[in-house]
């Protein structure tokens, strides 16, 4: 019994409702009974056997053999199966390739809130598998190792990447390093900062503090992601201009710009 609720349990997954389910289930199992049969094999009440037997033939699941009586047979699993992917390809096809052609079709602005770190890191790893033609990056290299088959994966496919770190890696695309003093306090006490662009279409930016406690905002605003490109690329401007110059800054401004950084409120 329990296999068999199961069994009815996935097929309403793909498609059927749970009368039809437990028809169909109740077909492969006795094939060429009458509608009275089913319903007492099924479970289903006689009440609904008429209405959910001419909804499986309208959906080419099951056929009629004879009449007075009717008798009814379910096609196989496999055909069902078939019938279930061909139409659900077909169906997402149309969507990919007709939904941009609503001329009307509204712009997303809304933000999107995660305080769950298993959560963030999944909807991390769709961005990063869905990307079509860039990555931007700023990211810790202790994120940047869990991530990284994703980030191999996206190097493979001709995505474009770019990643301002924190801390060594082994590096995939285009990496830039930032200057640490001072970093890894900072990240200690208010949490290791993540901040992702992909395809100039929808950007993240997380907290990662412990297994416990993060915070994430994913969005498709214009303005917001023009902020998140912003600080990826302010932090590229950093890892380059220390490049060069890290010995005269450090003589002006203090490790990684302390005395200016002491001198605000903020960053």
């Amino acid at each position: 019994m329990e296999l068999k609720n199961e069994l009815i349990s996935k097929l309403v997954k793909v498609g059927l409702n749970k009368y039809e389910a437990m028809i169909y289930l109740t077909l492969l199992q006795s094939q060429e009974i009458t509608a009275y049969e089913a319903s007492k094999r099924s479970g289903v009440p006689q009440s609904k056997v008429y209405d959910t037997i001419k909804s499986l033939l309208n959906k080419n699941i099951i056929t009629k053999n004879g009449l007075n009586p009717s008798k009814y047979i379910a096609i196989s699993l496999a055909e069902f199966l078939n019938i279930y992917k061909n139409d659900t390809n077909s169906t997402i096809d149309y969507l990919q390739n007709n939904i941009n052609n609503i001329k009307d079709l509204a712009s997303i602005n809304y933000l999107w809130h995660f305080d769950d770190t298993e959560q963030i890191k999944t909807k991390i790893k769709s961005m990063l598998k869905n990307a079509k033609k860039s990555i931007y990056l700023d990211i810790w290299n202790t994120d940047y190792n869990y991530f990284y088959k994703d980030l191999l994966d996206a190097k493979k496919r001709g995505i474009k990447m770019v990643s301002v770190l924190y801390g060594k890696v082994n590096e995939i695309g285009e990496v830039f390093y930032h200057e640490m003093d001072g970093m890894e306090e900072d990240a200690a006490l208010n949490g290791r900062w993540l901040s992702l662009v992909v395809d100039h279409n929808e950007c993240l930016f997380s907290i990662f503090q412990n297994s416990d406690t993060s915070y994430c905002i994913w969005t498709q605003n214009k303005p917001f992601m023009l902020v998140t490109e912003c600080f990826i690329t302010h932090d590229i401007f950093i890892s380059q201009i220390y490049s060069k110059h890290k010995k005269e800054l450090d003589q002006e401004f203090g490790p990684n710009l302390k005395k200016i950084r002491d001198s605000l409120e903020i960053g």
